[in-house]
């Protein structure tokens, strides 16, 4: 978003032109060129698989992981929420957006030494589209026409234009593995990535680290990337996170996390931040009771008071979120405020409810973190003082709440964080009745036909009227409930020199150019 440009600016400011004393740096070698150094870098969890099918462009499932192997072919920009080009060099859109081409740079070469040309694209597009594979993608992939012009170029036709199909790719798509490795072990390509980015793997010992080296193929020269080790851990335990830091055993994190950047701040740890669109979140299964009916949505809303919630579990770190885009941002509707705070009327809505027979009774599913049972216990406690109201917690590893709320999609209520840019295309996956990440199951004519309206057009105007819809529905149908402000922070290591940092998405890194100073 254009309002996030100068925090970017500050980002990366904020983390160049300090000293690193305790990383090793080793001679040049003939593959590693000017390559020197290791970095370690604490990441929010394990990925459960580096197959472009599992993976995607998310901290929690395993996009940092993904982005040193793969590399992106584009990627969404936070400064200008457009997308960029990485290993495409260009996509161009005609026929009104209906018709796509993508051109891959020259001369792409996977670690494996293969060729990573349009064929390939196609390749692992299509695989998005196979049932067997259960791709997370499989629905942005549905009715495709993917179609290869020559070596470097693939054109696309979609089944609706979309003037913003480019960032799709680099949101959705962006991941491109080798088919040869791919097609000589399908099932372990997951835990043996292949790509073309600027690492490859050398181990990984799952819940303690992944250590990758330079990919002496990449398509960058002039010595990058600057690292020739890069080592990456998995680190749930926001505390271990911060003491890892403090002992030098690790360089870097991002997080989304503001209880971890308050604390970081007062241990006197370097951090830059960023604000994001989107927060943190309680997800309501709209398709099923007892949040199938918008009373009990809203009930559940009107009890909560954000402020008082970020006091208590943030330590006043966490910003209350009264808007779901961006206060002041391009696309923010400022007579759309998200309900809260109203405990008369919540429990008058209960009081119907009970009336009718339908006491609300649910379980809150979550993360098993610090974080997210110190949220779930402030939800019981205010749960505790209202009438006709039950509510059990449900806390689940990883893996496990992915799965459950993410993909079978059978809960009652859930944890969630949506962190973005540009509303595209992450609104629409998330909020369309057919977007694969509409986890509520929400449908709303309204949202569907706005969302389309936005999707077909890059008119400011027109787009800032569509979205002015979805959130004034939001606000309205209660398909969530938001309560903190998204952002990414970088928290370095306080002798440590961290040079041309670049964060996108939702914290993941530009590993090309991440190196010492």
């Amino acid at each position: 978003m254009r309002s996030v440009l100068p925090r970017q600016a500050a980002l990366i400011a904020a983390l160049t032109g300090l000293t690193l004393t305790t990383v090793a740096c080793g001679a040049d070698s003939a593959d590693g060129g000017s390559a020197k150094g290791a970095m370690t870098v604490l990441v929010t969890q394990e990925a459960r698989s580096l197959d472009p099918t599992v993976a995607s462009l998310s901290q929690i499932t395993g996009g940092t992981q993904a982005a040193a192997v793969f590399d992106v072919l584009l990627w969404i920009d936070p400064k200008t929420g457009r997308a960029r080009p990485q290993l495409a060099e260009s996509a161009t859109a005609a026929e009104g957006g209906r018709v796509w081409t993508l051109r891959l740079r020259p001369d792409l070469k996977f670690s494996d030494g293969t060729v990573l040309d349009a064929e390939a694209v196609k390749f692992n597009w299509e695989r998005h589209a196979d049932p067997a594979n259960k791709s997370a993608q499989a629905r942005v992939v549905a009715g495709l026409g993917i179609s290869v012009t020559d070596s470097r170029t693939v054109k696309v036709t979609l089944p609706a234009p979309n003037a913003h199909f480019d960032k799709v790719i680099a949101h959705n798509l962006a991941f491109i593995g080798s088919p040869t490795a791919i097609r000589a072990d399908p099932k372990g390509f997951g835990n043996k990535p292949v790509g073309a980015g600027p690492y490859r793997l050398r181990s990984w010992v799952r819940d303690q680290q992944m250590v990758l080296d330079r990919n002496p193929h990449y398509w960058q020269v002039g010595g990058k990337p600057p690292l020739k080790e890069l080592t990456l851990k998995p680190v749930v335990d926001q505390n271990q996170r911060l003491a890892m830091l403090n002992a030098d055993q690790a360089q870097l994190l991002t997080t989304a996390q503001a209880k971890l950047m308050g604390e970081a701040r007062k241990a006197g740890l370097p951090v830059a931040t960023e604000a994001k669109n989107g927060g943190f979140m309680t997800l309501f299964n709209t398709s099923r009771p007892p949040f199938d009916d918008p009373r009990a949505r809203r009930a559940f809303a009107l009890i909560m008071d954000p402020a008082a919630r970020a006091s208590v579990v943030t330590d006043n770190a966490g910003k209350p979120l009264s808007t779901f885009l961006l206060p002041g941002s391009e696309f923010a509707a400022p007579d759309a405020a998200l309900p809260s705070n109203n405990r008369a009327e919540a429990q008058r809505l209960l009081d119907a409810l009970a009336a009718e027979g339908k006491p609300l009774t649910f379980t809150y599913s979550t993360y098993n973190s610090p974080g997210s049972h110190l949220t779930a216990e402030y939800w019981l406690a205010q749960v505790a003082e209202m009438k006709n109201i039950s509510m059990r917690t449900e806390f689940l590893e990883g893996t496990q709440y992915l799965q459950k709320v993410q993909i079978q999609r059978q809960f009652d209520a859930g944890e969630f964080v949506l962190s973005f840019d540009d509303p595209e295309p992450v609104l629409f996956n998330f909020l369309h009745s057919k977007g694969q990440d509409n986890h509520m199951r929400w449908q709303n004519p309204a949202v569907d036909q706005a969302l389309e309206q936005a999707r077909a057009t890059t008119d400011a105007g027109t787009r800032r009227a569509a979205y002015a819809v979805v959130q004034r529905e939001l606000a309205k149908d209660v398909p969530l409930f938001a309560y903190e402000q998204a952002f990414t922070a970088a928290i370095r290591a306080k002798r440590a020199k961290v040079a041309e940092l670049t964060v996108f998405e939702d914290g993941l890194i530009m590993f090309d150019r991440l190196g010492l100073g």
